[in-house]
């Protein structure tokens, strides 16, 4: 169920000052900037930036595209997966084949790879709308391995497309109709799943919430139309096709089409006709429903939660609104009403405004730890004296609650910071920091007759400035490393303590610090872990 609250919107605050414009950009369009990000903070870098997001296709990204391509794919039984652009064929054909288990081995590798985009793409915004997309339109790779292909073929596709496409897209994926069960509906006793939840979670929503509308908190829709939608999109299935494709049936056999003639009231008083007819009929709801003036609305706050505010009609309606206009004048130009909502501006009620309204989820906190660390392959290679294998490292991730593309329900990941921060995140996000560091910077040994030892690593002593040196003192290191994942001042405190345990002599030469130092990577797991690092 939407849920539309007034909830104080600052139910946490932030430690430490603002970041720059362009530290909230690189954390909240994105997964966070990598070591050696432009700084800025005034507006016209802000809008460049934000512009050149919303144009990926003149973004170079072919090393992260080979990247992909590089990426293992062979499976525990020795087959090879498809790869990411797949048809729905070769996907059938890979699982009819293996004896491995095949759409859960291809929801890991969709995983690895997501994971993978979100670290080393320059596409930044594009990914973010991927992850967006696919909880606002979800559907799990453990109901449908064409999963695989949805990601591809739907979210990617039209991420920054047209609302109608991608909504019409997803109507039609294997995947959804898997999910929801419209491949089963007949005519003659429709499954009612897909059009509630098409209503209700991925367009107009329940209630008409456009402040000042005449119709402002009436009902967006009755059971009546829900069934009659239901009519309306039976016979949309793939229960037919040879490659598990959408088909339009049209024969008289199970699941057949409801054709008599129908009509919908949407809210509104006029009822919207719908001749006698076949698959134009679902296309023409398609078309209603996209246009709606609640969709707009639905649609503009939604992209205010993911990327201004837990609670955007509380703490930006002004924006919302913004959006909604934008979407109905560019006709659901996804695009065009992302770059109105962020570049809005409502001093103190808006993008440039809305430092500590989002915090980070396990994914973005995964992915932000990775592009903060330098990280130059996922998973991270594994060190020596880490013992730490890739499958440890996924069942801790696991364990945060964000397992991509298995979400159990229509609604997706909650975005709301009071979903993902409690103690158990805390503790896990703790473990996980410090499981990244010793994968990708190797563990620290104890040996009864040495001591503790570090082992030396090239890639922690370029992270760290040691390599090609001059070495940094831990002073310097420090402030370099806050810089890295946190991006702003930190409390006085915080950071005294902070040089304080990496200038123990005992640990290594506090005057040149490099990989062989034994509270090095303990400070960068302190730092993951910090609640400093949590926010975007």
């Amino acid at each position: 169920m939407v849920k539309h609250t007034t909830i104080p919107f600052a139910p946490f605050t932030p430690p430490g000052a603002t970041p720059s414009l362009a530290r909230l950009a690189y954390d909240r369009l994105g997964f966070g900037p990598r070591p050696g990000a432009t700084d800025f903070n005034d507006v016209t870098s802000l809008n460049a930036y934000i512009d050149a997001q919303l144009a990926p296709e003149v973004i170079d990204d072919s090393a992260c595209d080979a990247y992909i391509a590089g990426m293992s794919r062979l499976d525990s039984a020795g087959f090879t997966m498809p790869a990411p652009d797949a048809t729905t064929a070769q996907i059938r054909q890979y699982v009819a084949a293996t004896t491995a288990y095949g759409p859960g081995e291809l929801g890991e590798f969709l995983r690895k790879a997501t994971t993978a985009r979100a670290i080393f793409s320059k596409r930044q915004l594009l990914e973010a709308m991927v992850d967006f997309w696919n909880n606002h339109l979800n559907t799990t790779i453990n109901t449908s391995q064409y999963k695989y292909w949805e990601d591809r073929y739907v979210m990617r596709e039209f991420a920054l497309g047209n609302f109608r496409d991608i909504l019409g897209a997803s109507a039609k994926s294997p995947s959804m109709l898997a999910f929801l069960s419209n491949r089963y509906s007949d005519g003659s006793n429709p499954n009612e799943n897909y059009a509630r939840e098409l209503l209700e979670l991925h367009s107009m929503s329940p209630t008409n919430h456009i402040p000042g509308d005449p119709q402002n908190g009436q009902a967006n829709y009755t059971e009546v139309d829900v069934h009659t939608l239901a009519q309306i999109l039976s016979g949309w299935t793939n229960t037919h096709s040879e490659e598990d494709e959408f088909e339009f049936n049209d024969s008289p056999y199970w699941p057949s089409h409801h054709y008599p003639p129908k009509k919908l009231y949407l809210g509104g008083n006029t009822p919207i006709y719908f001749p006698y007819g076949g698959q134009e009929q679902g296309e023409y709801a398609l078309d209603v429903i996209s246009a709606h003036k609640s969709t707009a609305y639905f649609i503009s706050w939604k992209l205010c939660q993911r990327f201004i505010s837990d609670v955007p009609d509380t703490f930006c309606p002004n924006v919302v609104a913004a959006g909604m206009n934008a979407f109905i004048a560019n006709y659901g130009n996804i695009r065009e009403t992302l770059r109105v909502i962020l570049k809005a501006d409502f001093p103190g009620a808006d993008f440039k405004s809305s430092w500590g309204q989002k915090i980070k989820r396990p994914f973005e906190f995964l992915a932000s730890a990775l592009r903060a660390m330098n990280a130059s392959s996922y998973p991270p290679p594994n060190n020596p004296y880490s013992g730490i294998n890739d499958w440890d490292l996924l069942n801790y991730y696991n364990a945060l609650g964000q397992e991509l593309f298995a979400f159990p329900t229509p609604d997706g990941f909650p975005e709301e910071m009071t979903a993902w921060m409690n103690t158990n995140h805390v503790f896990g996000r703790w473990t996980l920091g410090n499981l990244l560091v010793r994968r990708y910077f190797g563990e620290i040994s104890n040996n009864w007759s040495m001591g503790a030892t570090a082992p030396a690593n090239a890639a922690l002593d370029v992270f760290v400035g040691a390599s090609p040196g001059p070495a940094l003192n831990a002073t310097q290191v420090v402030d370099r490393l806050i810089g890295y994942f946190i991006g702003r001042t930190i409390d006085t405190a915080d950071r005294v303590n902070l040089i304080t345990y990496l200038s123990n002599a005992s640990a290594g030469n506090p005057n040149a610090i490099t990989s062989t130092n034994l509270n090095i990577r303990p400070l960068i797991g302190a730092l993951i872990a910090s609640p400093y690092f949590q926010w975007r």
